[in-house]
């Protein structure tokens, strides 16, 4: 058996065991300047394990899942997890947004109903949930999953499109979506350009008129902060503000708002 082949064995045992666990990444506020304090939100991220090889990267298992059909069942897990931490910490008195991640290839109907259906099992506020949806490899964003957005959105979730700028889908087709947040890709974020600029200064008045949010992922430097402060994004999420990290680094930060994580 190869190294890939002994992989998906052990990770379709690893999802169907729960052996995955959870990273939170800190989201912060920016339309008030520079962030500082508590994170308003945190996206779920995947992580895995594995005996012997210790930690797998997601950039390697996540291929895995998608040719072994693991990937729904992975990201409602992590979705799942993720809305039982933020109800515990809601119930604690931190208020925090979760964010968690959908593949484009299995937004339908039956997957809105699902994650409704867990949603329900917590007993989480839905407006504190995000899914966000994969921009990159284009084309990703397909009319034919409206029905699904619409569904969640009626129940109460929000819908983000994640790494916007990474391919090459127009605006125009994110702005046919029913959607409540677009996350600019690191690969904008971190250029200081003029078409940069004029990207971004297009999705963020788009935003004012769609009543979008707009997210910066991939802040790791000064530079990159200052810039989406100065772009008009509304939040920030990157390593200079907070790596992905356990559910107790979260807690920290939420506790002494003046560390980073």
């Amino acid at each position: 058996m190869t190294t890939s082949e002994t992989l998906v064995r052990d990770l379709r045992e690893a999802v169907s065991s729960g052996g995955l666990t959870v990273a939170y990444q800190p989201q912060f506020a920016l339309d008030e300047g520079p962030p500082g304090g508590r994170p308003v939100a945190v996206e779920a991220l995947c992580r895995w394990t594995h005996a012997p090889y210790g930690e797998i990267p997601p950039a390697t298992f996540i291929p895995l899942a998608e040719d072994a059909r693991l990937v729904e069942e992975i990201d409602i897990q992590v979705l799942e997890r993720g809305a039982a931490q933020i109800l515990d910490w809601s119930l604690s008195g931190r208020r925090i947004g979760l964010a968690s991640n959908a593949s484009p290839s299995h937004i339908t109907m039956e997957y809105a109903e699902e994650v409704i259906a867990r949603l329900e099992g917590t007993g989480l506020d839905p407006a504190l949930v995000a899914i966000e949806i994969t921009e990159a490899p284009s084309p990703q964003l397909l009319p034919e999953m409206r029905g699904a957005l619409a569904r969640l959105r009626s129940f109460g979730v929000a819908i983000s499109i994640d790494d916007f700028g990474a391919g090459d889908t127009p605006i125009e087709m994110v702005e046919s979506l029913p959607i409540d947040e677009v996350k600019i890709d690191r690969s904008l974020t971190q250029r200081a350009d003029a078409a940069a600029d004029a990207i971004v200064a297009d999705v963020v008045s788009r935003a004012r008129s769609q009543g979008w949010r707009v997210v910066a992922e991939g802040i790791e430097t000064s530079d990159d902060l200052a810039r989406s402060v100065r772009r008009g994004c509304h939040r920030g999420q990157g390593y200079l503000l907070g790596m992905p990290m356990s559910a107790e680094g979260i807690e920290r930060l939420w506790d002494a708002p003046t560390l980073r994580g």
